[in-house]
């Protein structure tokens, strides 16, 4: 038996792990996500995940490192303004391939290869575009918040049942015409928040 458990850890790896985690996401939302329900998963003891993973954290940010490395990401472009915009949107259909990404990716600390390497690229465009050296972490900051914000708020709309909507569109006076999954562009509404956000920083880049 000992032999046996031997082989089954010589077998899991992180990457399997992952894996693993991104199902139960998929299957049962982050608060389904647990070393046990994991070592379920993979049948195998739940102390043994400890070899590989110590720590919730480390879990999400191994899960985030996993969806940006299998992400596809848009071509390099010489416009720092179209590689801002492609990159944020990348980033928002990266983050609705997995159930409560937003979350994982909130509680996650960016120091994987993958995410840094993009934080990277981000960051020399946005000194490209114009941002002050002094101000690159707030607008990076500024940039990543909006789109976890956006892509959390649309899936939150997408997920709410008809009739609570129509709730809402009259708690907000705006008629008694519904408010249903369709009638809000996101795609459209997620480009003028991109365009109002690097709107305010050229103007105040330019002085």
């Amino acid at each position: 038996m000992k032999k046996l458990w031997g082989m089954l850890y010589m077998a899991v790896t992180k990457i399997a792990i992952v894996e693993a985690s991104i199902r139960i996401l998929n299957r049962a939302g982050i608060e389904g996500l647990s070393m046990r329900a994991i070592a379920k998963e993979l049948n195998i003891k739940a102390a043994s995940l400890y070899n590989h993973i110590q720590s919730r954290q480390e879990l999400f940010g191994e899960i985030s490192e996993y969806m940006v490395i299998h992400s596809a990401m848009p071509p390099a472009c010489d416009s720092p303004y179209d590689f801002l915009v492609k990159t944020s949107q990348s980033y928002r259909a990266m983050l609705k391939t997995v159930r409560d990404s937003v979350a994982i990716f909130v509680n996650s600390i960016p120091g994987t290869p993958r995410r840094v390497e993009i934080i990277r690229g981000l960051s020399k465009k946005l000194l490209e575009f114009g941002v002050e050296p002094e101000n690159l972490m707030t607008i990076s900051n500024m940039l990543n918040n909006y789109t976890l914000s956006f892509t959390a708020d649309e899936l939150r709309y997408k997920n709410t049942p008809p009739e609570v909507l129509d709730t809402v569109s009259e708690m907000l006076e705006r008629g008694s015409k519904p408010i249903k999954d369709g009638a809000v562009d996101f795609d459209a509404q997620f480009l003028y928040g991109l365009e109002v956000l690097f709107t305010g920083v050229k103007k105040l880049a330019s002085g």
